[in-house]
């Protein structure tokens, strides 16, 4: 039996990156003010690293989960497969050439966001609440000027649109 109940555990478990920078940021500030030379050094980078976590953490919570859709998501080796009962489809990461997010503006309680992966060979429409989603968030990692300010403007859409997230070889526009 938990002390902690559900909702709680549910909302912690979003933020529980930030709370871990926060702690590691507190850690960092306290063996700053206690010593110095190396240990100081120590604790700057105890610092550096707790507030380059928190960013990451803040934007990953930001982003609105879903849950509750079709299929399974994985991510491994350059690829994101998308498997469901009826098959599925990989994503060779390395092709991608633009990835988007579709919002039908249906939801919250049917799929209403989509991720597209456009490839050379076609697209991928793989559902934000399938099991495993978050990965597609972990693999905008490997995407340099990926514009995770539009997946968390896109996962609290409620209308139809269409999101740019990151594009091959062209500039984006802020």
């Amino acid at each position: 039996m938990s002390l902690i109940r559900p909702e709680a555990r549910k909302h912690l478990d979003r933020w529980r990156e930030c709370i871990a920078a926060a702690a590691i940021i507190a850690v960092g500030i306290w063996l700053g003010t206690q010593t110095t030379g190396l240990a100081w050094w120590l604790a700057v980078a105890l610092i550096s690293f707790g507030l380059f976590a928190f960013y990451a953490g803040l934007q990953r919570a930001r982003i609105r989960p879903r849950s509750g859709g079709r299929g399974l998501i994985e991510l491994d080796e350059g690829a994101l497969r998308y498997m469901t009962g009826e098959g599925g489809m990989v994503v060779s990461l390395p092709e991608v050439v633009r990835i988007e997010i579709e919002t039908t503006g249906e939801g919250p309680f049917v799929d209403d966001l989509f991720w597209l992966w456009v490839t050379p060979e076609g697209t991928a429409r793989i559902p934000a609440s399938a099991a495993g989603s978050e990965k597609m968030v972990d693999a905008l990692a490997g995407f340099p000027g990926a514009r995770y300010e539009q997946v968390i403007v896109a996962s609290a859409s409620t209308e139809p649109r269409l999101f740019i997230v990151w594009q091959k070889d062209r500039l984006l526009v802020h």
